[in-house]
């Protein structure tokens, strides 16, 4: 298990961003917007405002850290985050920024980590990045994702 976890270690890049869960993303929002100053153009989404989906994010930077909101809609995503022990409006997850997302995964297997949580499934793909979710029954409860940016994002700009 040391070698996958220093082998881990050696193919994270940065932190990616921390995520908040939230009970609506609406007020989350503009409570940030109030206590940073952002304006309308600091926020991205994730589906676009008014667009019906089981999860909604809103993505914003300060101090060159990415903060990820996040409001589960549907009543099954709403039970996995609100009610976990770092749910509410508390930090959910930290997110590792990581050059190759499949190797990763890998190298966590040989020690017993694999992907769960709200990706069972695997790597997924968000737009033009990929990510997945360790499963916190084999990270001793700790809610980890991996995202891997693309090639020519640079410095990862905030999502879109």
């Amino acid at each position: 298990m040391s070698q996958a976890l220093q082998l881990l270690k050696d193919r994270i890049i940065a932190v990616a961003h921390v995520g908040f869960v939230v009970s609506s993303l609406d007020e989350a929002v503009a409570n940030a917007a109030r206590v940073y100053g952002l304006e309308d153009g600091d926020v991205s989404y994730q589906p676009a405002p008014g667009v019906e989906a089981l999860t909604r994010f809103a993505f914003f930077r300060v101090g060159g850290l990415e903060f990820e909101l996040i409001e589960p809609c549907s009543e099954h995503f709403r039970r996995l985050l609100l009610d976990m022990p770092s749910g509410g409006a508390g930090i959910n997850h930290v997110a590792w920024r990581v050059d190759d997302i499949e190797a990763a995964v890998e190298v966590l297997a040989g020690g017993g980590v694999r992907p769960g949580h709200v990706t069972p499934d695997g790597v997924v793909a968000i737009g033009d990045r990929k990510m997945v979710y360790l499963d916190p029954a084999t990270t001793g409860g700790l809610v980890i994702e991996l995202i891997e940016y693309p090639a020519e994002a640079g410095d990862a700009p905030g999502h879109s």
